[in-house]
């Protein structure tokens, strides 16, 4: 650099521009004249400038001017370059002499503040190694003197850099800029109609890498940047005329500043894979949504932000996506509630964006709506996300809203017509598409015995519903699951598939917020293949007061579906705990010994009237379950007070299905006054359906299905009813009985196959 003291040179934004431009860094010598040898050398001097962090105030000089001495400066005309030092200009029109360049030859960075002179024609032509241009209050000239146009396309062919500064837009017209082909950077600032955004869309500016534009009206109020493969850094700072942003389609974009706009409505960042690095602040009275798609952004930081009116937040395909940080809505920064929210971290990378049509706010709320009815739709890979969600948390009440976590990448459309499948696929009565893919576990190798039994029973269960003519498709099970319900104007839909991509040996736990967990309407959890623990949270936190349909599956290493809610703090003694829910459906859970569980030591326990609402109760296929329940004791009448189909299958350790932790003080029966069917299925361990005393009421019981229960040895005491028992005979003969009037409500039906001599045990025996 020179002894010029005067001069602003702004390293924060050039000083690696000067290293290239001044043949401080030179290029090799195979790469001289060569466009790649060209951006290799960018690329270098960018990552030099990443590593050096310069501090560009400690780099000024002590001797820089004042602010009222930089006021004077800048009705100066001269010129400077850190070659050749300062030069004022002798005409006291501030116009540049005619021949002023001629004998500077080797000029190749050059700044021109409050200068006069032909745009069109300018005196620096001659500088034939002129890389850098900085023009700073720079005016139209008289000028009779004539270029050539190979002279100015030439000139301007070799320019890298160009910042102009509140200076007549003629230097940045189409035509001008059309020969700017190799130019890597460009910096506006400026407060007149200075630049045309068509030139930032397709391949003139094809070489650009550092775009920035700073208190600039624009000829359009829509500005589109796109289709410029090279650009690392674009800037868009206090522009007031642009109303409509979008970026689109620049595949080398990692960097994007964006600082407060009066009029801007919207910011769309589509097709921009590399983005990593996105800056958000300042005041945007006016914007009302931001659509980030296919971006590597890990922290969306919103915190420096001032949006009253932000109301639509659209994360599409942001795979690394881990947290979004929210500006306080306490003094006004923030809308308090947004009215559609969609992030989505599951998507793969550059996942292709149609645009066709504009990305604007109608278009991503269209795709969205394509996907799945809802206001809010979250599908993250890691439930810690979920957290970051907790300032706008009051939304989540008023909103309909779709929660998925899983690994699985899910394409746009992916969605499927789950009402035409097979297998416990599902849709609800709304009308909303859930995408659902049931498969069998593949981690169950330390499960080979169980797998081998459930294998060799399902065949004899086929066979069975065959020759009985069982039409409900699906063997050995007396219904299907219902379809969820609603989720129309408010509520949550929880979705979880497989959360991570550990080894076999490794297991996690997922905890979502209470907040969403209170919302929620729908939870439906299968293929975890590693997931150990679900939704352990305290009770404090959440109750699942609004809870309807339950269904969990195909998850080999779950130990418990709601296990130890209990914690030290909060007090939710005037909630009940799962108070809407209605139907719960668990399947195939080889490891789970219990499906509700509350810890005896927790110095806070649920009501009593926990499950008062459940309907229907179905568990197949988990062969270590010991107790459906573990609860503390039943001080009312509520609980399972509504139930009316049972039915476990295939639970070989089951010993009581609902156990009460504490049996102290209690009467000698239980009571289930509503259920009207029962299908107990492959229970050999079981002795009773409830700890408490040894009869169970259930005085509406229809119908009971039992087979391979061999421990049990009562049947539930009904009311006025016959029922029908389905058993094996030589079952039925062995039963206790209170009364013979108890006996006299049932009616004995066997298989229509049934071999009256039956091995039990082993042979030799």
């Amino acid at each position: 650099m020179s002894n010029d003291f005067t001069t602003d040179y702004d390293l924060a934004t050039h000083v690696s521009n000067y290293c290239i431009c001044d043949g401080i860094i030179h290029l090799q010598q195979g790469d001289i004249g060569t466009d790649d040898g060209v951006d290799k050398l960018w690329l270098s001097c960018g990552a030099l400038q990443r590593e050096m962090r310069l501090d560009a105030d400690q780099l000024q000089n002590p001797y820089f001017p004042s602010p009222v001495e930089k006021s004077l400066l800048k009705r100066m005309a001269y010129w400077t370059s850190p070659t050749y030092g300062f030069v004022m200009i002798p005409d006291p029109d501030e116009q540049i002499p005619k021949g002023m360049f001629q004998q500077f030859d080797k000029l190749c960075v050059l700044k021109l503040s409050a200068c006069k002179f032909s745009f069109t024609s300018p005196p620096f032509l001659c500088c034939h190694n002129l890389r850098f241009l900085w023009l700073d209050h720079c005016q139209e000239g008289d000028s009779t003197a004539e270029v050539m146009e190979e002279d100015a396309r030439q000139f301007l062919q070799r320019l890298w850099v160009l910042d102009v500064r509140y200076s007549n837009g003629a230097f940045l017209s189409q035509e001008m800029m059309n020969f700017m082909t190799h130019l890597k950077e460009l910096n506006v600032i400026g407060e007149e109609d200075t630049f045309d955004t068509d030139l930032l869309q397709g391949q003139q500016l094809c070489n650009i890498r550092k775009l920035r534009f700073t208190k600039s009206h624009v000829y359009e109020v829509t500005t589109r940047v796109s289709g410029m493969n090279k650009l690392e850094l674009f800037e868009f700072s206090e522009n007031t005329s642009v109303r409509w942003l979008y970026v689109e389609s620049c595949n080398s974009l990692e960097s994007v500043i964006i600082y407060g706009s009066t009029e801007l409505l919207e910011i769309a960042l589509t097709g921009c894979i590399k983005v990593k690095n996105l800056f958000l602040s300042g005041s945007f009275p006016e914007l009302v949504a931001i659509a980030i798609a296919g971006a590597v952004v890990e922290i969306l930081d919103l915190r420096a932000v001032t949006a009253p009116k932000l109301e639509s937040l659209f994360l599409p395909d942001c795979e690394k996506l881990c947290a979004i940080r929210w500006p306080s809505p306490a003094d006004g920064k923030r809308n308090i509630y947004l009215s559609k929210l969609m992030i989505d971290t599951k998507q793969k990378e550059g996942t292709a964006i149609d645009t066709n049509s504009p990305p604007s706010v109608s278009y991503y709320w269209n795709m969205f709506k394509k996907k799945i009815n809802f206001d809010y739709h979250i599908s993250v890979r890691d439930a810690r996300i979920l957290q970051s969600l907790k300032p706008v948390k009051d939304n989540f009440s008023s909103k309909a809203a779709h929660v998925e976590i899983s690994t699985i990448s899910s394409p746009t459309g992916s969605f499927t017509d789950v009402a035409s499948t097979k297998d416990g696929r599902m849709r609800s009565s709304c009308g909303q598409r859930v995408q659902v893919k049931l498969k069998q576990p593949k981690d169950t190798a330390m499960y080979t015995d169980v797998v081998v039994t459930l294998k060799d029973t399902s065949t004899q269960q086929q066979q069975e519903a065959a020759n009985e003519g069982d039409s409900s498709g699906a063997p050995g099970i007396m219904r299907t699951c219902p379809p969820p319900p609603e989720v129309l104007s408010e509520g949550c839909y929880i979705h979880i598939e497989d959360p991570s991509s550990r080894t076999k040996s490794q297991t996690a736990s997922i905890t979502l917020p209470g907040f969403i967990c209170d919302c929620a309407k729908i939870l439906h959890v299968h293929d975890c293949l590693h997931i150990a623990s679900i939704l352990s949270v305290p009770i404090a936190s959440a109750t699942w007061n609004k809870l309807q349909w339950c269904r969990v599956e195909q998850c080999p290493n779950l130990e418990c579906v709601f296990s130890q809610l209990g914690g030290p703090e909060g007090n939710n003694n005037d909630t009940d705990m799962f108070k809407k829910l209605t139907t719960t459906w668990v399947s195939h859970l080889l490891k789970a010994r219990y499906i509700w569980k509350w810890s005896s030591t927790s110095p806070i326990v649920p009501q009593v009237d926990t499950c008062e609402n459940l309907t229907l109760l179905h568990i197949d296929c988990c062969p270590r379950l010991i107790q459906v329940t573990s609860w503390p004791p039943p001080m009312g009448t509520k609980e399972l007070d509504r139930l009316e189909f049972l039915e476990i299958l295939w639970c070989c350790d089951l010993s009581v299905a609902f156990h009460f932790y504490d049996t102290s003080n209690m009467l000698e029966w239980y009571l289930l006054k509503l259920i009207k069917h029962v299908h107990l299925h492959e229970l050999p361990k079981l002795r009773n359906i409830c700890n408490i005393g040894v009869t169970v009421m259930m005085p509406e019981l229809k119908t009971i299905k039992i087979k391979g229960c061999w421990s049990l040895r009562r049947l539930p005491v009904v009311r006025k009813n016959v029922v029908e028992c389905d058993c094996e005979k030589e079952w039925w003969d062995r039963l206790e009985w209170e009364s013979v009037k108890h006996a006299r409500h049932y009616k004995p039906i066997h298989p229509r196959h049934y071999k009256k001599t039956m091995l039990r045990g082993s042979i030799l025996r």
